[in-house]
């Protein structure tokens, strides 16, 4: 009983001189089996006694997060070209038949993002053509949702190669992304 009490004593000392102020220091004593009272010698005393746990140590959780970037709803857009005046897009009159076709859409990240373009023609009906972003292409690593507006100029266009339509799909327009650096 002595050694025991000397160590709960020890215990008591270490952890009164280690733990900060605001933490209290608990005696940890024998509690009854059957009642769940602590048990001072031979006398029981009649008060509700429970362990409480102290903060002996910390240490910080770290984790690896990857690079993320989220565009919404990018598989339920997409860009319809009408034709426009040559000189609408920056071409010469011997550049027609000239098209434009715009889309906004939102996109988010946890760095900052350069966004681009890479078109894939489908079809002989594309002769030049060019995918832009009207507006900032940079996305902020906030996390925050950003609007962007991405569009697609043609010109010199071989109209007598397609199907007349008012929807014909002559490409895919692929949105890059890299870190802005």
């Amino acid at each position: 009983m002595v050694k025991r009490t000397l160590i709960a004593i020890a215990l008591v000392a270490f952890l009164a001189s280690t733990a900060p102020a605001a933490i209290e220091v608990y005696y940890w004593g024998p509690v009854d089996k059957d009642t769940g009272v602590k048990v001072d010698g031979n006398e029981k005393v009649f008060w509700p006694y429970e362990y409480k746990a102290i903060d002996v140590c910390s240490m910080p959780v770290k984790m690896e997060i990857g690079m993320y970037v989220e565009v919404q709803d990018c598989t339920d857009k997409k860009i319809v070209m009408h034709q426009v005046d040559c000189g609408d897009i920056d071409q010469g009159s011997g550049d027609f038949p000239c098209y434009l076709g715009c889309t906004k859409f939102s996109a988010r990240a946890n760095f900052d993002v350069k966004l681009g373009t890479r078109l894939e023609k489908i079809g002989p009906v594309i002769d030049k053509w060019e995918g832009y972003y009207n507006g900032d292409d940079v996305i902020v690593g906030d996390g925050g949702n950003h609007e962007v507006e991405v569009c697609v100029k043609a010109w010199k266009a071989n109209l007598w190669n397609g199907t007349p339509g008012e929807e014909v799909t002559v490409g895919t327009l692929y949105i890059t992304a890299k870190p802005d650096v």
